[in-house]
């Protein structure tokens, strides 16, 4: 198993503070990694780490002793049909999903481990981040290849949000509340 921390990333699919059922039923912490093409500082690690890969006598025989199955396989954003409909996220970008049995630590852009409540708030499909990822070989139901642990998320910066809404209290005006105090609510 190698390891990797990425630049500055974006997350989608984001389920960071509380684990989603997959297609096997298993509950996981997942994300989406959405990479800039243009970085090339991330893209050399993820090549260092399969060359690392390729160099473990274990990972290799975990693909049956060919090697060939330990391939990078960044998703490129700009044709892989799973995204054609969002090209404002994924033009110009690669992607990978990671995923993780257990819950990824979380820090603040200052190193400040994240508690549950914060993670809720501030981890969210939109946020950009740095991620910190085991790569590992895998030979799961007749599929072979390399996966992606999802370690740690480090937030570095708000984005605006990803598929969804999102509500905040200036949503809700005062206007309707008129004299209204708290006795007249019970």
């Amino acid at each position: 198993m190698a390891k990797l921390t990425t630049g500055i990333v974006r997350l989608s699919y984001a389920n960071i503070a509380q684990p989603r059922k997959n297609d096997d039923g298993k509950a996981k912490y997942s994300s989406q990694i959405i990479i800039d093409k243009t970085d090339k500082k991330t893209i050399k690690a993820f090549e260092r780490a399969i060359e690392e890969l390729k160099a473990d006598p274990k990972a290799v025989a975990k693909v049956e002793g060919k090697a060939a199955y330990l391939k990078l396989n960044l998703r490129d954003g700009d044709t892989d049909e799973a995204v054609a409909d969002q090209p404002e996220t994924y033009a110009g970008k690669f992607f990978i999903n990671a995923n993780s049995d257990k819950q990824p630590i979380v820090f603040t852009r200052d190193k400040i481990k994240m508690d549950q409540f914060d993670i809720e708030e501030e981890i969210y499909s939109g946020v950009y981040a740095q991620v910190a990822l085991s790569v590992f070989a895998y030979n799961f139901n007749g599929k072979k290849g390399v996966g992606f642990g999802l370690n740690g998320v480090r937030k570095v910066k708000d984005g605006e949000r990803l598929g969804g809404v999102h509500v905040s209290a200036s949503d809700f005006g005062d206007d309707d509340l008129g004299d209204l105090d708290d006795d007249d609510l019970i």
